[in-house]
């Protein structure tokens, strides 16, 4: 990889930053605006036919857990791998995907989707957790855990 600027690594969780908001703030919002539109639901109610209740319930959930995903995305960015972190972002969006649309349909087909974005978070919880732990250790107490693992398990060791 080629690169000169900090932010040149950070390019691809930004990449899958804005291919969630495209998701959460087009995508899914239009979903449940054309859903108001058809059962004539007017804001600021939020009840109505089951589809609306639904559609909005899916989109309030995925709004629920942006905060959650994007903070676990850039953190195990920055502090464990940006590659890594951004592919399990996608796979956590293509998770929200199936739940939302999965959702609307019938309640009972947004569980599959549920649980596949829900991994992916905890995947992305856990990059987050070793890599500032990781940074934490060698930064306060000199102890590089990526060192002592691969002293153990010589495979593991990438020269970068």
């Amino acid at each position: 990889m080629t690169g000169n600027n900090i932010t040149d690594q950070y390019a691809l969780p930004a990449l899958v930053t804005l291919i969630g908001i495209y998701q959460l703030g087009i995508r899914f919002t239009t979903a449940v605006v054309k859903s108001r539109h058809k059962f004539r639901i007017k804001v600021p109610d939020t009840t109505g036919p089951s589809e609306f209740i639904r559609t909005f319930r899916a989109h309030q959930n995925t709004l629920e857990y942006y905060t959650l995903s994007l903070a676990c995305l850039w953190i195990s960015s920055i502090f464990f791998h940006p590659v890594p972190a951004s592919v399990t972002y996608m796979g956590y969006l293509i998770g929200r995907e199936m739940y939302f649309w999965g959702y609307i349909k019938e309640a009972d087909r947004r569980v599959s989707g549920f649980y596949i974005s829900i991994n992916f978070l905890i995947i992305m919880f856990a990059m987050s957790i070793w890599g500032v732990v990781h940074k934490l250790l060698r930064y306060y107490a000199d102890i590089d855990i990526y060192q002592l693992v691969c002293n153990h398990i010589p495979i593991l060791k990438v020269d970068l």
